[in-house]
């Protein structure tokens, strides 16, 4: 069940780029999806599974290279907390190794960077199309 035009939407921005944290926050804000969203970012892999802890996010977008914790293992840590949670991994890596990987890991999407933001776009929306906690959708 996908998100009705009252419900706010949960995001998480885990990615150690300033810029790329901002970019993508803004982007948010343009998306006509029928829904609004609350971005929250996190400049690292540990923040970010702090953040996740404490808002619950409907749907994350995680760098895979970080400094001290890396994306593959703050994913780990991600489907600790919520096996359902749709991640969306955005990262400049082209290792095809690590693809897999997160891609085993259960990951919704690998989109390597420079990103196209209509691709994005349909991500998101597909992403929270198939979000198996609708009720959670609600909160904020």
């Amino acid at each position: 069940m996908a998100p009705t035009s009252k419900q706010k939407v949960r995001v998480l921005i885990i990615d150690d780029e300033d810029t790329i944290r901002q970019v993508l926050s803004e982007f948010f804000a343009s998306f006509n999806h029928g829904y609004s969203y609350v971005v929250e970012t996190a400049a690292n892999g540990a923040d970010g599974v702090i953040a996740a802890l404490r808002s619950s996010p409907d749907l994350v977008l995680l760098d895979m290279r970080m400094p001290m914790m890396d994306g593959l293992q703050v994913l780990k840590q991600l489907r600790a907390i919520n096996l359902s949670m749709p991640v969306l991994v955005i990262t400049a890596s082209r290792d095809s190794k690590v693809a897999a990987e997160v891609l085993n890991q259960g990951v919704f999407a690998f989109i390597p960077k420079p990103f196209d933001f209509g691709q994005l776009d349909h991500l998101v929306a597909l992403a929270l199309a198939t979000v198996r906690r609708p009720s959670a959708l609600s909160r904020v």
